[in-house]
């Protein structure tokens, strides 16, 4: 073939993106893929998508956010805060965490070499790798002291991931698929604490894992050594940023992963980002309802 004959995949490729707009055939059937709605052949209504980046928009003078907003400087804000985290520690058994493993590499090395990881072995890995993980993604590392205005003080906790006004609406969940010294069950991250919180049996692991609706070919889920889930709660945001906190959520939710990526690169675990879960089989799994608490990512680890 010469260099100036187009390649099937070119050829294809400037067919969906343009021929396809006036087709004659797209008015016939109700059938649209993502990208043809993207596309907006013969108009259509605003999607879901759309609609709430233009109702999360910060607009000017907007007086009942700046209150919210400053509620959060107040006393009982602040107190509020301090208590953070406090919520996260019933359950049914606790599994305090070992010393993890040092993260030596150098951070530009680390960053140069991040890669998704998508094969993995089916081998396991120890719980003091699982356990630099974890604390990657959101262990308490600091804490900062503010005088309260009717005197006294308060102490507020500070993790390694960037978090919304402080609030930290992103919990990490632990799916042990195979980790040395580890139960099989499904667990939650307990900062304040150090330590796993069991919320969830084996079987809530069986159930969780088919919920993704990935291809084994394309991320070899079967021989994984564990998920990490991170779970959103919204409503703790949204009561101080309205609308708007969910896309703070999200952010967060980001941050932790990268978190997760580069610590995982550094101790030479392979990792990927998975989106392809079926949520409301996912929220039954873990026994949570989709709305005060919501399976906002996914990250899967195993040995490359």
């Amino acid at each position: 073939m010469s260099e100036t004959q187009p390649l099937n995949a070119e050829v294809t490729a400037a067919y969906n993106n343009s021929y396809l707009l006036i087709a004659g055939w797209l008015d016939s059937t109700g059938f649209r893929t993502h990208g043809l709605r993207c596309k907006d052949p013969g108009g259509r209504r605003p999607g879901i998508g759309e609609e709430f980046l233009a109702a999360t928009r910060f607009r000017e003078a907007d007086r009942e956010t700046e209150t919210s907003v400053r509620g959060y400087f107040l006393d009982s804000g602040v107190c509020l805060l301090s208590h953070n985290g406090e919520e996260y520690v019933e359950g049914i058994r606790t599994f305090p965490l070992p010393q993890g493993v040092r993260l030596r590499r150098e951070l530009g090395e680390v960053l140069s070499q991040r890669r998704s990881v998508r094969e993995y072995t089916g081998d396991s890995v120890d719980i003091a790798q699982v356990a630099t993980l974890v604390r990657a993604a959101g262990a308490i590392t600091a804490s900062g002291h503010v005088d309260l205005l009717e005197g006294g003080e308060r102490t507020i906790p500070f993790r390694t991931a960037p978090s919304p006004g402080g609030l930290y609406p992103v919990e990490v969940w632990l799916l042990p698929l195979m980790v040395k010294g580890l139960p099989k069950a499904v667990w939650m991250y307990d900062p304040r604490h150090d330590q796993l919180v069991e919320v969830g049996d084996g079987s809530g692991v069986a159930a969780a894992l088919a919920s993704f609706a990935v291809a084994e070919e394309i991320i070899s889920l079967s021989r994984a050594a564990a998920v990490v889930l991170l779970v959103g709660r919204p409503r703790k945001v949204m009561r101080k940023y309205g609308d708007r906190g969910v896309r703070y959520m999200f952010l967060e939710a980001g941050a932790i992963s990268e978190n997760i990526h580069l610590a995982s690169g550094a101790i030479g675990i392979g990792s990927v980002d998975c989106a392809s879960v079926c949520d409301d089989q996912m929220h039954s799994a873990l026994g949570i309802d989709g709305e005060s608490s919501v399976l906002v990512h996914a990250v899967v680890l195993g040995v490359p």
